[in-house]
């Protein structure tokens, strides 16, 4: 006689292994699925349908602004019972200690959050990062529980030339039996042979033939919906075009409200849903492809696995009844808004006066120079644009009737980094100062703004709170701030304080004239490692030929 388990659970279900629907049942016992047929129960459970439980194959935690159990109670709900979070932001701030803590972290959550090694600490030597992970301690990482992948490698260029810094990394990894993660965004031809040597998936993909060249090297291609990159709707033809085995989704990057409004990954899984792709197919992206990508044992439907499921009233409309981690039903945070090991006094720079932030002229007053301008053009990209700006008092001015603006970025981890310079066109604010202290990756202080007297206060607003956003108008003379002292990066509140405060920064900027995503694209317009034109604390960056520029055209 069989014995008793302690859960049942009837309904349709999603079987990711053979792509199919079919009725039947779930039991489980001490937190595991030990068969797929009726036993005696101590519960039994009728649902709609069952799923493993999402998995969201590349993300960053730090996006959300919340701490990693606050992120938890976020997704939770929605199906979400993994992910696959590369703390490279933390990395590039506080290095392998903050590592650590956001691997402590994860222990105050049911959500099973597992990690990519950072690889690319700092992302180049075209800027100054709080910390670098050189190669020695990301071995050391490596052997950590929690961790199943090398992080996102991002110096494409000195991959294919052979650095032994960035080559050693994927050693470490490959001898551990560990994934490679890519960061391939716009390379082609030879280069993308080259690549698919030593890197296993790629997130990057924006276009349908970039995302069939990955695949048809055998890359994972990761398809992306996120709060500033959704290419999602853009590569969903390519499921119906070749096998899916290869595609899993992420969401890379996510704002706090987005995640609140929308959700993580179960939000890209409704909307590939709502764009006409089979529902089966979807959830397999969203589980055991990810799962066999990293080689995790949970994100299907199996005899021994951890009972990680999803309960739902609807399949297509992925209308969530109940949520199971463990064999737990709908769990949360043992610890919602406990305190983290994670460091808050991470913002370090002098005050700055709107002098410091002069780009000087040899031209004479009244005469316009032409420079070269970042064009925000949305999501993660910029153009390059050139266009020409007027001379007061031996500096340059923006063109803020032509979208043309102040930019800086101030390094803030304390090494006297210097202030970089230049002009950003897109961005929309007609007055006042926007700034931020997530910056990706290095995440030193970037302020963008219609006169350098605001951008300074913003600067020093953000240097006193110890992080965050900030947006001031000096109509008003009003600031408004999101403090965010974890790290620069993230809060200690709740979901929902911090989600208030964002949503009240957010319609302070969008009377100041900011577009919309405009905050997420001013926290990209430094990462000088996606094309064209980037600003760093040393200067303004021609990513492609990577080296520097002057702001000021010959």
């Amino acid at each position: 006689m069989t014995d008793s388990v302690d859960i049942l659970v009837h309904g349709t279900l999603v079987n990711v292994h053979t792509g199919t629907l079919e009725d039947g049942t779930v039991a489980i016992d001490d937190g595991k699925i030990v068969a797929l047929e009726d036993r005696p129960a101590d519960h039994i459970l009728n649902t709609g349908y069952i799923t493993p439980g999402l998995i969201d194959a590349h993300m960053h935690v730090e996006s959300s602004m919340v701490t990693l159990p606050e992120y938890g109670n976020a997704v939770l709900p929605g199906g979400v019972t993994s992910i696959v979070h590369d703390p490279h932001e933390i990395a590039n701030v506080l290095g392998e200690a903050g590592i650590r803590a956001v691997i402590e972290d994860a222990t105050n959550t049911p959500l099973k959050a597992r990690f990519t090694v950072p690889s690319s600490v700092p992302a180049s030597g075209l800027q100054d990062t709080g910390a670098t992970l050189d190669a020695t301690a990301v071995e050391t990482l490596l052997d950590l529980d929690p961790v199943v992948a090398l992080g996102e490698v991002m110096d494409i260029p000195g991959l294919i030339a052979g650095d032994s810094e960035i080559h050693a990394k994927i050693t470490a990894a490959r001898e551990r039996g560990l994934t490679v993660d890519g960061h391939m965004a716009g390379v082609d031809g030879t280069s993308l042979h080259e690549a698919a040597r030593y890197l296993d998936t790629d997130h990057e993909s924006i276009t349908l033939a970039e995302a069939r060249q990955r695949a048809g090297l055998g890359i994972r291609v990761y398809l992306r919906e996120g709060s500033s990159s959704k290419n999602l709707a853009d590569l969903l033809p390519l499921v119906d075009a070749v096998d899916t085995h290869l595609f899993s989704l992420c969401t890379d990057d996510t704002e706090v409200t987005d995640l609140v409004d929308r959700g993580g990954v179960d939000f890209a899984v409704r909307k590939a849903i709502n764009e006409g792709a089979d529902p089966v197919e979807v959830v397999q992206m969203a589980t055991l492809n990810t799962a066999e990508s990293y080689d995790l044992p949970f994100g299907r439907l199996k005899p021994g696995t951890p009972a990680d499921l999803v309960l739902l009233d609807d399949l297509n409309s992925w209308d969530v009844a109940h949520v199971m981690v463990d064999g737990e039903l709908d769990p949360t945070a043992k610890n919602r808004t406990g305190t983290t090991n994670l460091a808050d006094d991470t913002v370090q720079f002098d005050p700055v006066s709107g002098r410091d932030l002069v780009i000087t002229a040899a031209d004479d007053d009244g005469e316009t120079v032409p420079v070269r301008v970042i064009d925000a053009v949305g999501g993660l990209q910029t153009d390059p644009m050139r266009a020409t700006v007027s001379v007061e008092a031996g500096a340059l001015v923006p063109s803020v009737d032509e979208d043309i603006l102040s930019l800086a970025v101030i390094e803030r981890h304390g090494q006297d980094g210097g202030i970089g310079r230049g002009f950003v066109h897109g961005l929309g604010l007609y007055r006042g100062a926007i700034g931020s202290t997530i910056a990706h990756d290095a995440h030193n202080c970037v302020v963008a703004g219609a006169d350098r007297d605001s951008i300074a206060r913003v600067a020093n607003h953000l240097r006193d709170i110890g992080g965050g956003i900030a947006a001031f108008d000096p109509e008003a003379a009003e600031m408004v701030s999101l403090p965010l002292s974890v790290a620069g990066l993230m809060s200690e509140e709740s979901i929902e304080v911090v989600y208030e405060q964002y949503e009240n920064v957010e319609a302070f900027v969008t009377d100041l004239g900011l577009v919309d995503n405009g905050l997420m694209e001013l926290s990209f317009l430094a990462l000088e490692v996606i094309p064209t034109y980037r600003l760093t604390n040393n200067g303004l960056v021609d990513v492609e030929a990577a080296e520097y520029i002057d702001v000021v055209r010959s």
